[in-house]
C-alpha cells in the first residue's frame, strides 16, 4: 500500500487508559472498502477478516490492541450428546392431544418424553485465544486511522507518533490456510511486545455477559499453557467436557520474522525492540486427538513460507478477490464514497438513505459472507466470536438465521460458497434421520431448529415446541436444489441435491395423514417461536410455513426427478400429495393466516414472518395467479411493518426485516421493499462494517446476507425460464448500475443500468435457451446492439429473447 502523508490537522481526543491520540484529517478510502475513525471497544465493534475458516478480530486499537483469533469449527463441548425421545411409537398421544385443542399438555408431553431437565442449546461457537500487543509510543498519537479492503481481505490501522508513521495490517489467507501480520514503523521504531492468552471480554459487553463467559471459562476450558520458543509462541489449552467426536484441546502459533532489531522473551511474552518491520505467522489447530499435537506441522508450514507480505497477500487476494469482485454495485454514491463508515452512517437516516452508505454496506456483506464460509455455514456470527456465552450459543439457527445469511451467495455470483452449506447439511444426515425416527417414527429426515457439533433435536421444553418443527429439511433443500438450477451441474444434482430431496419428501411422506376434509395435516408442529394468539403453547398444527415448503420441496423434487432422469415410480404419489395439501387461509382482516385453521388465531405482534415463506425466494405460480392472495401477502408485509418499524419502532430481529423485503420483492412491491431496504441500511450496522441482529448491537451475520439478497432482488430475479428486470425498482433509486448479477437458468447479467429513460442490460447464457424477459411496465421498443439477438413478440411487458450460448448479449430498451 502507498504510504499516506502525516496530515497534520487534528480534530480531537479519544483516550485508551492513560494514553491519549488525536484523529488527523481522514484518509483516501480502499476503492471497495472503507475507512473508519474510531477504534472498537469490544468485539462487535472489530474489524474483520477471514478465509472461510479461520477469523480475525482486529479492536485496532494503536498502543493497546488486542486480535481475536476464532476457527468455524470451534464449538465449545458442554455436554455429551443427547438422544432425541424415542417417542415414535407415541406420536399419536402427542397428536391427539392437539386434535383436542390441548396443546400445552402436548408440548409437555414431549418434553417429558425426552427426559430433557429444559431446553438444551448446542455445543456454544467461542473464540481461540487473544492476540495483545503492546507498542511503544513517542509523544502524541495522531492522524489515526483503520480500515478493510474487501478486495484483499486485508484489515489495517495506521497512526504518527512523534517518530513518524506505524501501521499493522492482517490478513487471513485462503492460498495458505493461516493468518499473516505485518507491524511495519520508522526505522530502528517498532518496539512492542505481544503474547497469545485466553480470550477476556471486554466491559463494556455488560456484566451479564462477561459473568456468563467467565463461568463458562472456568466450567469448561482448562489446562491454559504459554510458551515462548525463541521467535514462536505457543498457546494451549484442553476442553473440561469434551467427549467422542468433539474438539478436545486447541493451540495457537505465532511465529515471528522480524527485519534488523532484537527479539527476546519477556516473561509470558515475546518482545521486540529496533526493528521497522515484523512478519507474524499465526495458526490455530484443533485436535480431536489431544495426543497428537499439529505444532510441528504447523511450525513447519510456517518455516516454507515466503517472508514477503506483498506477495502473501497477492496469493490470498488472487482467490478472494476474484469472488469479491464478480459484482459491483452503483448507485451514485460519488464523493460521499470517501467519508469515514462513521461519517456515512451519522449522515444516512431511514427517511432520507444515502446512496453511497447503500453501496458500501452492499459490499461489505457480500465480504463479510465471504471471509466467512469455507467448510461450513455462517453461524449467527459467522465465524467471529468474543464470548465464552454468546448468543443463542452462536450456533447454526436454521429456523431463519442461516437461510438470511446464505440468501445472497448464489444470486450473489459466488455459487463455490455453498458447497459449505450443502456439505455441512450432508454431514449431519443421519443426526437428521435420528430425529426423524425417535421423534415422529417416521423415515426420512428432520432439521432442528439449531445445531452445531451435532445436529440431535433438543428443542424441547415445557413452554418450548422448537422440537416439533418440520419445515427445516424442505427448506434446506430449498438451496440444493438452487444450487442446481443457477450452475445447470447435473452431477451435484444427481449425487447430492436429489438424494437430500428424496428423504426430506419421504419423511413427508409417512408424517403428513388425512383430516376429515381429504387434506393433509402437519401435526405437532411449530411455526417458529410463535404462539398462536388464542392458545397458551407453541405446540400447534398445520403451520403455514410447513406447507408452503413441503409444496415447494415435492414439486421442486419432481422436476429434479425428471431432469435427472429417475424416479419415475414415485412422481405419481408426489403429484397427488401436492393436491391434498391444505390451501391458503385469510384471517377476518384479510391477511394470510400463520396456521391454516380456524382453530388457531394469528399473533401478529411476533417478530417472525414464517407464514410468508413462499415468497422468501420466489412466487408459486398459486400466488401470482390468485389477487385474492396477492393482496393479503401484501397486508401482511404492511402489517408487519406497521407492527414492528413504522413509527421509529426498532424490532430485535433482524432476519424478520430481511424476510420482509424479499417477500416485497418477490410481489413487485417497490416501495416495500425499498422500505424494507432502508431499515436494513439504517439500522444494524457498526463503524467497522459488520451487521448486528438488534439495533447496532449483537454481532450477527443476517443482514450480511439478506441487505444483498434484497437489494439484488429489486433489479434482477429469475425464475421458471423468466428473467425479471428492475421488477421492484422504487423511485428513490431512479439512476445505477449493477453488475455481475447471477440468475437461475445459468444466467449471468454482466452489467445492467438504468436511468428514467432506458434500459442497458448485457447478459450471458452457460447454455442456448430462449427466455421470456419481464419488464416493469409496457415495452416502447427493444433492440439488440448490432441486431444479433432475435427478439419475438410476448406481452406488453415481456419479449421472448433468444440466448446462444456463451456470448454475451446486449439490449437496449426503452419503456412507456
Amino acid at each position: 500500500m502507498k504510504k499516506i502523508a502525516n496530515f497534520i490537522v487534528c480534530f480531537f481526543f479519544i483516550f485508551f487508559g492513560n494514553t491519549s491520540f488525536v484523529l488527523g484529517q481522514k484518509l483516501a478510502s480502499p476503492e471497495r472498502g472503507f475507512i473508519s475513525s474510531k477504534p472498537g471497544k469490544n468485539w462487535e465493534e472489530g474489524l474483520i477478516s477471514g478465509n472461510g475458516t479461520i477469523g480475525v478480530n482486529v479492536l485496532s486499537k494503536p498502543l493497546n490492541d488486542i486480535i481475536i483469533f476464532s476457527h468455524a469449527k470451534l464449538f465449545l463441548p458442554i455436554r455429551n450428546p443427547v438422544m432425541p425421545p424415542d417417542n415414535g411409537a407415541r406420536i399419536w398421544e402427542i397428536r391427539n392431544l392437539i386434535d383436542r385443542g390441548l396443546y400445552k399438555q402436548a408440548t409437555e408431553l414431549a418434553a417429558q418424553f425426552s427426559g430433557q431437565e429444559d431446553f438444551y442449546g448446542p455445543d456454544p461457537f467461542v473464540p481461540a485465544f487473544d492476540m495483545n500487543i503492546n507498542m511503544s509510543v513517542a509523544g502524541l498519537v495522531k492522524d489515526y486511522v483503520r480500515a478493510v479492503n474487501f478486495e484483499t481481505g486485508e484489515a489495517k490501522v495506521q497512526w504518527v507518533d512523534d517518530r513518524g508513521r506505524f501501521e499493522r495490517k492482517i490478513f487471513a489467507s485462503r492460498a495458505d490456510s493461516l493468518v499473516v501480520l505485518e507491524l511495519t514503523g520508522p526505522k530502528g521504531a517498532l518496539n512492542f511486545s505481544f503474547n497469545l492468552n485466553s480470550t477476556k471480554p471486554d466491559s463494556s459487553l455488560g456484566k451479564e455477559t462477561l459473568k456468563y463467559s467467565e463461568n463458562n471459562f472456568k466450567e469448561y476450558i482448562s489446562n491454559v499453557k504459554q510458551q515462548v520458543n525463541q521467535n514462536t509462541f505457543i498457546y494451549s489449552n484442553s476442553f473440561s467436557k469434551a467427549y467422542p467426536g468433539s474438539v478436545h484441546a486447541l493451540e495457537g502459533i505465532a511465529e515471528v520474522v522480524y527485519n534488523n532489531g532484537a527479539l527476546a522473551q519477556d516473561g509470558n511474552s515475546i518482545k521486540i525492540s529496533g526493528a521497522d518491520r515484523v512478519l507474524i505467522f499465526i495458526n490455530i489447530g484443533l485436535l480431536y486427538n489431544p495426543a497428537k499435537s499439529q505444532q510441528t506441522t504447523i511450525t513447519n508450514k510456517m518455516s516454507a513460507l515466503s517472508t514477503d507480505y506483498d506477495v502473501l497477500v497477492k496469493r490470498h487476494a488472487a482467490i478472494h478477490g476474484k469472488i469479491f469482485n464478480r459484482m459491483k454495485l452503483d448507485l451514485g454514491g460519488g464523493q460521499d464514497r470517501k467519508l469515514t463508515s462513521e461519517e456515512l452512517i451519522n449522515k444516512s437516516s431511514v427517511e432520507n438513505t444515502n446512496m453511497a452508505l447503500i453501496e458500501k454496506e452492499f459490499d461489505a456483506g457480500r465480504y463479510n459472507i465471504l471471509s466467512c464460509m469455507g467448510d461450513r455455514p455462517p453461524a449467527l456470527g459467522g465465524i467471529w466470536g468474543g464470548t465464552y456465552s454468546p448468543a443463542w450459543s452462536g450456533d447454526y439457527t436454521h429456523n431463519g438465521n442461516v437461510p438470511s445469511a446464505i440468501s445472497s451467495v448464489l444470486m450473489g455470483n459466488m455459487p463455490e460458497l455453498m458447497s459449505a452449506y450443502t456439505n455441512y447439511m450432508e454431514s449431519i444426515t443421519h443426526y437428521l434421520e435420528i430425529n426423524a425416527k425417535n421423534m415422529f417414527g417416521a423415515r426420512g429426515i428432520v432439521l432442528p431448529s439449531r445445531s452445531s457439533t451435532t445436529a440431535f433435536n433438543n428443542a424441547l421444553a415445557n413452554d418450548f415446541a422448537g422440537g416439533f418443527w418440520v419445515a427445516g429439511a424442505a427448506w434446506a433443500s430449498h438451496y440444493f436444489y438452487d444450487y442446481y438450477r443457477y450452475t445447470g451441474d447435473k452431477k451435484f444434482l444427481k449425487e447430492h441435491a436429489l438424494p437430500f430431496m428424496e428423504k426430506s419428501v419421504l419423511f413427508f411422506e409417512d408424517y403428513l395423514y388425512l383430516g376429515p376434509d381429504g387434506k393433509y395435516i402437519f401435526s405437532p408442529t411449530q411455526s417458529p417461536e410463535n404462539t398462536p394468539k388464542n392458545s397458551d403453547s407453541q405446540g400447534s398444527f398445520n403451520a403455514t410455513m410447513d406447507m408452503a415448503a413441503a409444496s415447494e420441496l415435492i414439486h421442486n423434487t419432481i422436476i429434479a426427478s425428471q431432469i435427472a432422469g429417475v424416479n419415475a415410480d414415485k412422481i405419481d404419489k408426489w403429484k397427488a400429495m401436492l393436491k391434498k395439501m391444505p390451501d391458503y387461509m385469510l384471517t377476518d382482516n384479510g391477511i394470510i393466516k400463520e396456521w391454516l385453521t380456524p382453530k388457531l388465531d394469528n399473533n401478529d405482534d411476533h417478530r417472525h414472518s414464517s407464514q410468508l415463506y413462499a415468497l422468501y425466494d420466489g412466487i408459486p405460480a398459486e400466488i401470482e395467479n390468485s389477487p385474492r392472495l396477492m393482496t393479503a401477502f401484501k397486508k401482511s408485509i404492511e402489517q408487519k411493518l406497521t407492527a414492528h418499524w413504522r413509527n421509529n419502532k426498532v424490532s430485535e430481529m433482524s432476519f424478520g426485516i430481511v424476510q420482509l423485503g424479499q417477500a416485497s420483492a418477490s410481489l413487485g412491491e417497490k416501495e416495500l421493499a425499498y422500505e424494507c431496504l432502508r431499515y436494513l441500511v439504517n439500522r444494524f450496522w457498526l463503524g467497522n462494517m459488520a451487521s448486528m441482529h438488534n439495533y447496532r448491537r449483537l454481532f450477527n451475520m443476517d443482514v450480511s446476507g439478506g441487505m444483498p439478497s434484497v437489494m439484488i432482488k429489486m433489479l434482477a430475479f429469475a425464475d421458471d425460464g423468466r428473467l425479471k428486470i428492475l421488477p421492484a425498482l422504487p423511485t428513490e433509486l431512479s439512476k445505477g448500475s449493477i453488475e455481475g448479477v447471477l440468475c437461475r437458468g445459468q444466467i449471468e447479467i454482466e452489467k445492467l443500468s438504468w436511468d428514467q429513460k432506458s434500459i442497458t442490460v448485457k447478459m450471458k447464457s452457460q447454455i442456448d435457451q430462449t427466455i421470456s424477459l419481464v419488464l416493469p411496465s409496457t415495452i416502447k421498443n427493444i433492440t439488440s446492439k448490432n441486431n444479433a439477438v432475435d427478439i419475438k413478440a410476448d406481452k406488453d411487458n415481456s419479449k421472448r429473447i433468444h440466448l446462444p450460448a456463451m456470448k454475451t448479449v446486449e439490449l437496449n430498451i426503452n419503456l412507456k
